[in-house]
């Protein structure tokens, strides 16, 4: 197991047996002070240390082992999650930067009433937007399922959905408008809502494998997504998805970075 997973568990252990850090200590023969650097996660200890340490809390050190695996790659190919988590960063940053084009293009329609750009160049963007955001998301999907996490795996796909469905609208919609702008949005305000509020549950799990970072993305994700569940304040969840998607795609970074270092 590695830190901080490892500190926590060390911490969790002490606390369940009802020692202080320096009754540990007395118990295992360790300095007090590489305690702490072990629960804080600064060190990784060796083997012998932390045989010693478990070994001072009850805890059979191979247990840890049998749990330490909770990262499965599926049919054991770890090249196409690698793969798949770096086009999901890709992605996400063309799925940000193009969110600014449509921004000022559905400003213009929303206000005027028309599309000042030609209709082939907003068809295009449209497109765009909702390939990227595909490729975006199903990296969270992989990451589900390298974690066995349903719930992150659901949530992305419901996500996907939602935006397919947004996305085809916007490309019918300058030849054939199905629903009402104005309704529409409201609907999809609302779903989007819904789906971001599970998605940010999901990011929150994660906690255990990336910290701070899990916990600050899946907190912005759920306030954001209920300010598009409450629709009227859904303008504001618009304006704060520019840091959330830069989260999200740090997130698919670290996981990353750390499955590079993982067994196949």
């Amino acid at each position: 197991m590695k830190q901080p997973e490892l500190g926590q568990k060390i911490q969790d252990l002490r606390k369940q047996k009802g020692l202080t850090q320096e009754e540990l200590v007395e118990k295992c023969n360790i300095n007090v002070r590489t305690i702490q650097r072990i629960e804080a996660g600064e060190v990784t200890p060796r083997s012998y240390t932390i045989k010693t340490i478990l070994a001072a809390l009850d805890y059979e050190f191979s247990n840890m082992q049998a749990k330490e695996k909770d990262i499965y790659f599926p049919n054991k190919n770890k090249s196409y999650a690698l793969r798949t988590l770096l086009l999901a960063c890709i992605f996400g940053g063309i799925f940000f930067l193009l969110g600014f084009f449509e921004f000022f293009a559905d400003m213009d329609r929303l206000t005027y009433d028309t599309i000042s750009i030609p209709t082939w160049a907003y068809i295009l963007l449209k497109a765009a937007i909702l390939i990227s955001y595909v490729f975006f998301m199903k990296g969270f999907w992989v990451l589900g399922t390298v974690l066995n996490d349903p719930l992150l795996k659901f949530s992305s796909i419901v996500l996907i959905v939602i935006s397919s469905v947004v996305y085809l609208h916007d490309i019918v919609s300058p030849f054939y408008e199905i629903f009402p702008m104005i309704y529409f949005l409201g609907m999809i305000s609302f779903c989007f809502g819904a789906g971001g509020i599970f998605f940010g549950i999901a990011i929150l799990k994660l906690q255990k494998h990336l910290g701070v970072l899990a916990v600050l993305t899946g907190v912005f994700e759920i306030g954001v997504s209920f300010l598009f569940l409450t629709v009227f304040l859904g303008w504001l969840g618009y304006i704060l998805l520019t840091p959330l998607i830069l989260l999200e795609i740090f997130v698919l970074y670290r996981f990353l970075e750390k499955f590079k270092s993982e067994p196949a």
